[in-house]
């Protein structure tokens, strides 16, 4: 403080000829906007106004200045007074501070972008790898059938193949393709078999070709339909906590000034948010609003598309090359706002064009989609449209749609002349009756060419009794023609432990029937599972049961079932192969992706995947785990207390995410802390003695150790490879040279024992 005192009466009450104004005093003082310091300027002190040069505001944070300016020595300055009542100052002489106070607005803007929680040490993976997954089902102990598929991933590229065999014994090829996949645009290719949705009222069906797409799955934290987004302003930095339905959503720190935070993710549906203002000063202010978001909508300026082009595949359980016509399927829909998706869908094949606009749009209360479409196939023209609303919130969910067909409407996979229902009517809602009892109303009604008009209600209750005991009732009534049906089926579900008993009763018309079942579920890892179940009515009895085990190769099955008299049974099994980091792995099948923990050299050890154990490494510290997410975050760890002392290990636990159906290498870096040591003595002109704190430095191909020497000639390393190094003591002065050799040894401690070293 003293020396900042002499440098400002230094530089005060000092005139200086280019001034504007003779009585300018030039001051340099410690700036503080909104209470955060910015640092030291120089200002000219005019009466009661101050002059601050306009690039130091600037790099302290103000936007947009005006006021009254003036040129100061070739600088531009303006009047902090002239800047009111936006800006107000206060000029402190006892420590040398000018305090300024400036509305949020001129404090530029600060944008907070939110996707999903994106893992801070996420890391991708795409390790070459393969696999094989095969199934074997022997039945009633005459015929078995199989199925085998494999796949080989290079960088993000899957090579994908599928086989089966049959009952009777024919060998069919199943889908192939090549999957090239562009995380970084959400885009994907498909060269090969593939199956091919058209929408609403499009074509369903799988085709040999390619397809380009937008895909995204291929990152899973990214935000695509809208969400919340919130902006504000405070004058001091601040904390501003987002509650969802109650629920802390984020908590985010921002700057004094304008602010937006953008892309909150939230839960589709009817929610109520809470935003909590929290300045330095501890003041509170808070904000609240309904909202509501839907799943079907994309963001602003986001687009998903497909297209699709190639032969239609038909008979795909029994044909291997059975391919027909050529066809065409496109659909794009873009994000013309937060409220508005629109889209457009066009199909063609020989003789056949069909296609029509979507949109989708958000309701003041839920979300409305509208769908109209025209075709022509063969010369008979045809049209259709849908309608559908959705609503989801508290306490009430609704659901309803109607889609109407034209006696000729066609698609790739509806031909003109084809039998179709010309209307569909679907509406469901559901609410809870009571905190523990919730209750669903389904209506649906269906006109078809060939079965007439179909209605049909139903009602499902299910009511919580016990954390443990749940009762559920469903009942309903249909009607076709002159024919009506009457059904009820109700029960009790208990849970015991981790098997679920059940108990129920249906009843059909004229016929009931009654049953009990037992089913234990398969574990993560390894472990048991099985179903018993048993049912009775007036004309037969049926027993089903089913035994599995699942291993760390694979899964088990033999099931046994008796209905009409007949028994039948069938035994299963499913395992697979995977091919990562230059080993082949037994393996269950492998249905994602997959990834290869390496602690290298150490056995034994305990891997996790999400805090779940998955088994122990080899021989040669490898283990794999199966059955991973793609292109997500997936937690993988390892036992630290499993690692032999011996051994440093850096992390224990990464986050991975492995390619589509692809493996990744996660290695657990380790070093073996082995010492060696041993004691050395120097000989020297027909004399031995102890080269007591001198230094034993050893070297060999570029690797250089030193060690002091204690007081009786001890030398310690650590972690020195096996190998012959030569040795230099270096004792008062005097240099000795020898050669040391260190065997290879996996003991933790290597002991030389006494050497000696002859100074000539």
């Amino acid at each position: 403080m003293f020396w900042r005192l002499i440098r400002l009466s230094s530089l005060i009450l000092v005139s200086l000829p280019n001034f504007s104004h003779a009585a300018d005093q030039r001051a340099i003082l410690e700036l503080k906007l909104n209470e955060i310091n910015k640092g030291e300027i120089i200002v000219f002190l005019r009466r009661d106004d101050v002059l601050t040069r306009v690039a130091d505001l600037a790099a302290a944070g103000l936007r947009a200045v005006s006021g009254l300016r003036e040129i100061i020595q070739a600088d531009n300055y303006v009047s902090l007074k002239s800047l009111a009542p936006l800006v107000s100052f206060e000029m402190n002489e006892r420590d040398l501070t000018l305090r300024l106070t400036a509305q949020p607005s001129l404090l530029g803007s600060a944008v907070f972008e939110f996707q999903s929680e994106r893992p801070s040490d996420l890391r991708y993976d795409q390790s070459t790898s393969g696999f094989f997954n095969y199934s074997l089902n022997w039945r009633d102990f005459k015929t078995y059938d199989a199925f085998g598929e494999v796949g080989f991933s290079i960088k993000d590229n899957l090579f994908y193949s599928g086989i089966s065999k049959n009952e009777d014994g024919a060998i069919v090829r199943g889908l192939s393709n090549v999957t090239i996949s562009k995380r970084e645009s959400l885009n994907r290719f498909v060269l090969g078999d593939g199956f091919v949705n058209g929408g609403v009222l499009g074509g369903s069906l799988t085709i040999g070709g390619i397809s380009y797409f937008r895909e995204f799955s291929l990152d899973p934290y990214f935000v695509r339909n809208p969400s919340l987004h919130y902006s504000g302003a405070v004058a001091t930095p601040s904390t501003v906590d987002v509650y969802v339905n109650g629920q802390l959503l984020r908590s985010v720190q921002v700057p004094a000034g304008q602010f937006e935070l953008k892309n909150l993710g939230v839960p589709a549906g009817s929610s109520v948010t809470r935003v909590v203002l929290r300045d330095a000063f501890g003041r509170e202010q808070e904000t609240f609003s309904p909202f509501y978001f839907t799943s079907g909508l994309l963001r602003e300026g986001l687009q998903e598309f497909s297209y699709n082009f190639g032969s239609r595949r038909t008979d795909l359980g029994t044909e291997s090359w059975d391919y027909s016509r050529v066809v065409f399927l496109g659909r794009h829909r873009f994000g013309l706002t937060d409220f508005l998706t629109t889209g457009l869908r066009f199909e063609a094949s020989s003789r056949l064009a069909s296609g029509g606009p979507t949109l989708s749009l958000r309701l003041p209360v839920g979300e409305m989609e509208i769908s109209t479409a025209a075709s022509g196939n063969q010369g008979l023209a045809g049209a259709a449209a849908f309608l559908g609303y959705s609503y989801s919130g508290k306490p009430l969910n609704l659901a309803g749609s109607i889609r109407l067909l034209s006696p000729h409407y066609a698609t790739t996979s509806l031909k003109g002349s084809d039998e179709r229902s010309w209307i569909e009517l679907n509406a469901i809602t559901g609410f809870p009756v009571s905190s523990r009892t919730n209750l669903s109303l389904q209506y649906t009604f269906e006109n078809s060419q060939i079965k007439g008009q179909k209605h049909a209600i139903s009602l499902s209750t299910s009511t919580r009794i016990t954390d443990r005991i749940n009762l559920f009732v469903n009942g309903g009534h249909s009607r076709q023609g002159r024919e009506n049906s009457n059904e009820i089926f109700s029960g009790l579900t208990y849970l015991i432990g981790q098997t679920t008993a059940s108990l129920s009763y249906q009843q059909r018309d004229d016929a009931s029937t009654g049953n009990v079942a037992l089913q234990k579920s398969l574990p993560l890892g390894t472990g048991f599972g099985y179903r018993f179940q048993a049912s009775t009515n007036r004309n037969e009895n049926r027993l089903d049961t089913l035994l599995q085990y699942q291993g760390p190769y694979g899964r088990y099955e033999a099931g046994y079932d008796r209905s009409k008299g007949e028994d039948s049974t069938v035994l299963s099994a499913a395992g697979g192969l995977a091919v990562i980091g230059g080993s082949i792995f037994p393996t269950r099948a492998v249905q994602d992706s997959f990834a290869l923990i390496r602690v290298p050299g150490v056995a034994g050890v305990r891997g996790y995947s999400s805090n779940q154990e998955v088994g122990l490494s080899n021989s040669d510290g490898e283990l794999l785990v199966p059955s991973l997410l793609p292109y997500y975050g997936n937690r993988l760890s390892i036992a630290g207390q499993d690692v032999p002392l011996n051994y440093a290990i850096h992390s224990t636990e990464k986050t991975i995410a492995p390619p589509f159906r692809g493996g990744a290498i996660v290695t657990f870096p380790i070093q073996r802390i082995q010492s060696t040591m041993g004691t050395v003595l120097l000989e020297s002109s027909g004399q031995t003695m102890i080269p007591a704190y001198g230094q034993l430095t050893i070297a060999s191909d570029g690797k250089r150790f030193e060690s002091p020497i204690g007081e009786q000639g001890e030398f310690y390393f650590e972690n020195v490879p096996a190998g012959r190094y030569g040795g230099i003591i270096e004792y008062k002065e005097k240099l000795c040279e020898f050669m040391l050799e260190v065997p290879d040894s996996a003991e933790p401690v290597v002991r030389l024992g006494s050497l000696r070293c002859l100074n000539q």
